[in-house]
């Protein structure tokens, strides 16, 4: 079995402090399994979805430390609060709660909505906790091999490997099951959840109708740029409930976007950005499903990095007015650290990319490529352009 990155994250986090670490991620992606492993015999778990669980988190913060004793008999428990962002007070009962007990549980908040976004404004919990995000599996996960630095050096995962995260997506349950039968009842049923639940708890949209075609229609554009016009006139409602809508699906972690990278480059298009989905196997064509594949790796990494305060990392793409495009760009501390391009087949370097290279100068330039046989690497080691097979670039990723 897969070792999870966020393990010895959490177990890190609360040999430094005492503060709360709030866990969110999409649905189904491991977050749960992944807090209890911080110390499996102390784990005291409680879930808003559960009846008699909410109704012990509808009462007051020393109503429910009775509860806890109550069930475990003492203190001293790792105490896992999943999904109590759905309660409307969630917030300032935390905060309470937090504030009489810290020094008796070590606390993680787990969520299916971006919790950092629902904690903002009120009384904020800011100083009280640390925010790490939560992705589905990787190729780097699949090897175990440990992180040196910010890269897994080595890299070896056979392409079948590749192939079956390609297929059934980084979510565990689809991927360890790999049938193709499991993996559409899974989608179907991820997708019914999201739309009948979480929507619907976390916003007051009438026209579900409107939100159900737009989430059929986005793995269509996957890999695109997002044009709201284009949107709202094939969805019949404005441009400003398009946005209203991209925003609820990216703070509930089924969609992502990357926004165009600008500085330094003086004929950049500041327009759209591109749009993605945290499950990759949604998407039909090969092309953009493998170019959403590499984002979704990125974007775990740049996740991954700033969480752990290794440095400030983003992701970007780049496009300018002669419409040069290079699929992805990350920057470390506001700086070009690495570009990355990638196809599912190619001979040679592309000069697009050797453009950007020779324009911005970031520390990587590499070409990544699917349909290529995969060579032990060590990023570190690797020349500033290069042609990489998928297997050993992703695989070297957190």
């Amino acid at each position: 079995m897969f070792h999870r990155l966020y393990e010895d994250l959490l177990k890190s986090h609360f040999k430094e402090g005492s503060n709360m670490a709030l866990l969110s991620g999409p649905r189904q992606a491991g977050k749960t399994t992944t807090a209890k492993t911080v110390s499996p015999q102390q784990n005291s778990y409680w879930n808003w979805d559960d009846d008699d669980d909410r109704l012990a988190l509808r009462g007051s913060a020393s109503h429910f430390l009775g509860e806890i004793l109550k069930r475990d008999g003492r203190k001293n428990k790792v105490l896992i609060l999943d999904e109590i962002h759905k309660n409307p007070r969630w917030r300032n009962w935390l905060k309470g709660f937090y504030d009489k007990n810290a020094p008796h549980f070590k606390i993680i908040v787990t969520g299916s909505a971006r919790l950092n976004v629902m904690s903002r404004g009120g009384d904020s919990l800011l100083g009280r906790y640390f925010h790490y995000r939560h992705h589905p599996l990787s190729l780097g996960e699949l090897e175990g091999k440990k992180l040196q630095g910010l890269f897994r050096n080595d890299s070896s995962l056979s392409q079948n490997t590749l192939e079956d995260l390609f297929q059934f997506g980084g979510f565990p349950a689809p991927f360890i099951s790999q049938t193709s039968t499991m993996h559409q009842k899974w989608v179907r049923t991820r997708r019914e959840l999201l739309l009948r639940e979480d929507v619907r708890d976390l916003s007051h949209i009438e026209d579900m109708a409107g939100m159900e075609t737009l989430v059929r229609f986005l793995p269509q554009h996957v890999a695109g740029m997002l044009n709201m016009q284009n949107l709202s006139h094939d969805l019949h409602v404005t441009v400003g409930t398009v946005s209203r809508w991209i925003s609820l699906l990216k703070n509930l972690y089924y969609a992502f976007t990357i926004p165009p990278y600008s500085q330094n480059i003086k004929r950049s298009l500041l327009k759209m950005p591109k749009i993605y989905l945290w499950d990759w196997s949604e998407v039909m064509d090969e092309a953009p499903r493998f170019e959403n594949m590499v984002a979704s790796h990125l974007l775990k990494a740049v996740h991954y990095w700033t969480d752990s305060g290794l440095g400030d990392y983003e992701l970007f793409y780049l496009r300018d007015k002669q419409k040069r495009e290079i699929d992805f760009l990350v920057t470390a501390n506001h700086k070009p650290f690495m570009l990355v391009e990638c196809k599912l087949s190619a001979a040679s370097f592309n000069p697009v990319l050797s453009h950007y290279h020779n324009l911005i100068k970031p520390d990587y330039s590499l070409l990544v490529v699917k349909n290529l046989k995969n060579v032990s690497i060590n990023i570190v080691d690797t020349p500033p352009c290069q042609i990489l097979s998928a297997s050993g670039f992703l695989g070297s990723l957190p």
